[in-house]
């Protein structure tokens, strides 16, 4: 089932049992999709791999509307948990990615590819392990493994 029909789905069942929380991200997507595809000199067709980069740019926006409300402290608690169970949601949606373990031995290997922690730089490390895994990582988690290598 395509990711457009699943959305759907979900929607109607959100409908059909009031569920507010659901339907609002769901709609929220599909609101982002719209705009995407009515954009000035969009081309192309809407298909998953479409949808896959509307959900996670939304997933990225959410994450560091979590940041910003752990800033606040616990003030922002309520929507820390608001944003956390949508990015749980939508994350059903994307496929898995690698696993803290894996990504540390994709990091240690471009180091050692590169020379060593005395030879490589942090932006190389990055640029190795992003054009190699990109769609397999997390690239928060692959910057804290380099700097952590690295330092």
């Amino acid at each position: 089932m395509s990711i457009d029909a699943r959305l759907t789905q979900q929607m109607k069942d959100a409908m059909r049992a009031k569920d507010r929380r659901t339907l609002d991200v769901v709609r929220m997507v599909k609101s982002r999709m719209k705009e995407r595809t009515t954009q000035k000199g969009f081309e192309g067709e809407v298909n998953d791999a479409l949808w896959l980069e509307v959900i996670e740019a939304y997933v990225k926006s959410l994450k560091k509307g979590v940041a910003e409300y752990e800033k606040v402290g616990e003030e922002g608690k309520a929507e820390i948990e608001q944003l956390e169970w949508e990015i749980a949601l939508l994350e059903t949606y994307l496929p898995s990615k690698a696993d803290e373990a894996q990504t540390k031995v994709w990091v240690d290997e471009a180091i050692a590819g590169l020379g060593g922690p005395e030879g490589a730089k942090a932006g190389q490390v990055m640029g190795v392990i992003m054009k190699a895994h990109k769609k397999d990582v997390d690239a928060a988690l692959v910057k804290r493994l380099v700097d952590e290598a690295l330092a």
